[in-house]
């Protein structure tokens, strides 16, 4: 048995603890230790981490300051409700938006 997984998920806490020791405020170190878990959260979950946090910075205030347990359920990285650009990585992105150029370049080749 081995640990290298937990291990490989501690490091950038480890990397990144004299950063924290340089936050103006406790609220700004606990700011960036939820920040990370988030997204070290949404990479274990093969999660778009910058399309994930891209909508939970979009959704998020629409909820309030009171959000429902139902409500922050369905924004969590294990949620099947999630955008599919969450889920998808940025070369599948990519590779989609060819495709498409694709199929429109040769649907609009015949129509003159």
């Amino acid at each position: 048995m081995t640990n290298n997984l937990a291990e490989r998920t501690v490091k950038p806490y480890v990397i990144n603890r004299k950063n924290f020791l340089f936050s103006d405020t406790e609220k700004g170190a606990d700011a960036s230790a939820a920040v990370m878990s988030i997204i070290e959260t949404a990479k274990r979950n093969t999660l778009d981490v910058y399309g994930y946090l891209l909508y939970l910075l979009t959704i998020l205030p629409e909820l309030g300051n009171d959000p429902t347990e139902a409500q922050l359920e369905a924004v969590m990285p294990w949620s099947m409700t999630l955008p599919a650009y969450c889920r998808q990585m940025y070369h599948e992105i990519c590779n989609e938006r060819d495709y498409n150029k694709k199929m429109l370049k040769n649907f609009s080749g015949g129509v003159k």
